[in-house]
């Protein structure tokens, strides 16, 4: 039988080993990487604190200031793990719950000594932390990504909050006889076997975590364009051979609007090249504002935008486009104390079933064109000849 002071050794290792591993990601900047580390070096203090009960050290040392590290522990990693996923953090309630199981350990320490209920104590405390955590954790499960790192920390905390429970009981009603920690009892070896590398594994599930979360930061990145928060052109357009392919299957209307600033070359020289990028960002937050949440528009050129109509045909796209152009022109761009007015040209095409990707987009391109050569500053749909037209022609 392995020997209790064995474990904390082997859980002392592999805390060190999830220390470097956290401590590398400590540059990235996510949050509650700090609180991990810092839970994860209380552990490892609590650890030791415990080893000092195989020696006539005080108990000070080996009962109240472990359990305060394990407490403090929790607390630091309940902490991390909400700042996490992006929830609040509940200081008032986890100060006052550590507060009141100290002093009920103090009690059973100092004033009416009894092993078994300073275990019962802890390990309530324990079971209460482990259900918070799973159920942070289910809380601030992603949507549209791998929830597997997720689910690894719930299993992990609700087989600990099991175990806790399950010692808890054991020692409350008498089922076996409460003894010292480090004593190699059976009880001991069972529940400490699966307590103590309880750290280390929500440790691992809380880094597999950050690992899903810098991988979406990085996708986001590479799939936004930097200058005015839309899709990027890559992004949309795999996107949109996505909608072609459900098109095809479902036999959905899909309609696509491509649109150019006009005249966005003389305002880069004439008001320089920051007003350009203004306008840009002036037009996206308008694109954002005026589509449905279900419309998928990206930036696909210099001063060229692309809008993805899932479920609506052209005669309903001409009239979404009419207000975001009549939008445009109702709203200047401003920038360095003044206002610049701009409108912009389109196009607007139905998918046909069958038709590529580029076969549907130079539709479009080729509507668009026609808008630019009849005067710019409208809208040209299937069937017509550039008739389309919000006001007289600005900027």
């Amino acid at each position: 039988m392995i020997a209790p002071v064995n474990l904390l050794l082997i859980a002392a290792l592999a805390g060190v080993l999830a220390l470097c591993v956290l401590g590398s990601l400590a540059r990235s900047g996510m949050a509650g990487i700090k609180e991990t580390i810092r839970a994860n070096l209380l552990t490892l203090a609590a650890f030791g604190l415990y080893a000092f009960q195989i020696t006539e050290a005080p108990l000070w040392v080996s009962v109240m200031a472990a359990n305060t590290a394990v407490a403090l522990a929790l607390c630091a990693y309940y902490t991390g793990l909400r700042r996490l996923v992006g929830l609040t953090v509940p200081k008032r309630l986890m100060a006052l719950v550590s507060c009141a199981t100290l002093l009920a350990l103090a009690y059973y320490t100092y004033i009416d000594p009894q092993i078994g209920p300073r275990m019962v104590v802890m390990s309530w405390l324990m079971f209460g932390f482990m259900v918070a955590i799973a159920m942070t954790v289910r809380r601030g499960m992603p949507m549209n990504r791998s929830r597997y790192s997720y689910h690894f920390v719930c299993v992990v905390a609700l087989i600990s909050a099991l175990v806790c429970a399950t010692r808890a009981v054991v020692y409350m009603f008498d089922i076996a006889i409460a003894q010292a920690l480090l004593l190699p009892s059976a009880w001991n070896i069972a529940f400490m076997t699966l307590g103590v590398l309880t750290m280390p594994c929500l440790t691992l599930g809380t880094i597999m975590i950050i690992h899903d979360r810098m991988l979406a930061d990085r996708e986001q990145e590479a799939s936004t364009d930097f200058l005015t928060g839309l899709m990027s052109r890559k992004a949309w357009w795999l996107q949109a051979e996505r909608y072609c392919a459900q098109a095809l299957r479902t036999r959905r209307p899909l309609t696509l609007l491509l649109l150019d600033i006009d005249h966005f070359k003389r305002i880069n020289d004439t008001h320089g090249h920051a007003a350009g990028d203004a306008v840009l960002r002036h037009f996206g937050l308008l694109a954002t504002a005026t589509l449905r949440t279900g419309d998928h528009v990206g930036r696909v050129g210099g001063e060229e935008f692309a809008v993805l109509f899932p479920d609506m045909r052209s005669d309903a796209v001409l009239d979404v486009a009419e207000r975001l152009l009549d939008s445009v022109r109702r709203t200047p761009c401003a920038h360095g104390g003044s206002t610049m007015s701009y409108t912009f040209s389109a196009g607007v095409a139905d998918w046909m079933p069958g038709e590529s990707l580029q076969a549907f987009f130079e539709r479009a391109d080729r509507k668009l064109y026609r808008s630019k050569s009849a005067g710019r500053n409208r809208i040209t749909g299937p069937g017509q000849d550039a008739e389309r037209q919000m006001l007289p022609e600005a900027a």
